[in-house]
């Protein structure tokens, strides 16, 4: 049996040709479908790149410049170097905001300090000089102190001269004078204090230890400065 093809050929041809055209656009959608997955896929490898970016960038930010922090170590040893050069050239040093207050805790109301002058300098200890030793007396830094204020009478004076002579703090405690003065229309009293202070109590730390001396020296510095 024999087929006979009674279409026309420009209707097979355009069969085909629709054939063709729907396999394209086949083609052309997938294509698009992987062009979409692949965008999706690089928009979340983007996001997370710049959340790794931004964390870096905070760590940095937190961990600052080492350059710069190193630079201040430096400083703050060479600092620390200097502060324990002065210990040992100027030996010990007195705490002057120390001393003072010591001075206030046994002043009473209406009394104050106008001035208060240190004086340190080597002096043989008792009972290691004597009259034809062979070696040289030990020495330690003995502070004299001057302490100038004012009190209302001169009551208040010789109690404060009596609580300073029980501080272990001072030995040798004793009244210079006592004038009356006006102060604001006030009659008052101003007085002079001498008192000395041994030191080398207050020197026990190991002034070859960097940290103790620095610690000896930032506490004493302001008693040279005084």
């Amino acid at each position: 049996m024999k087929t006979v093809n009674l279409l026309p050929d420009w209707y097979t041809l355009q069969q085909r040709q629709m054939a063709n055209l729907r396999v394209h656009m086949f083609v052309m959608m997938m294509l698009g479908a992987g062009m979409v997955l692949c965008m999706g896929l690089a928009k979340t490898r983007l996001s997370a790149v710049e959340r790794r970016y931004a964390d870096l960038a905070k760590q940095s930010k937190d961990v600052g410049n080492p350059q710069e922090q190193l630079q201040k170590q430096q400083s703050e040893l060479q600092r620390l170097k200097n502060l324990q050069l002065a210990y040992r050239e100027l030996g010990n040093t007195v705490p002057m905001s120390a001393v003072i207050q010591q001075v206030q805790n046994d002043m009473t109301e209406g009394m104050a300090l106008s001035r208060v002058s240190i004086d340190v300098h080597p002096e043989p200890v008792k009972g290691s000089s004597f009259v034809g030793a062979k070696t040289a007396p030990k020495l330690h830094d003995v502070a004299h102190l001057q302490v100038v204020g004012i009190a209302p009478n001169d009551t208040q004076i010789a109690q404060l001269i009596g609580k300073l002579s029980t501080n272990q703090l001072f030995s040798d405690v004793s009244l210079n004078y006592t004038r009356t003065e006006i102060l604001r229309d006030y009659s008052v009293r101003r007085f002079e204090i001498q008192m000395q202070m041994d030191l080398e109590p207050l020197a026990a730390e190991d002034p070859d230890s960097p940290a103790e001396a620095s610690k000896s020296l930032a506490e004493g510095a302001t008693g040279h400065a005084g």
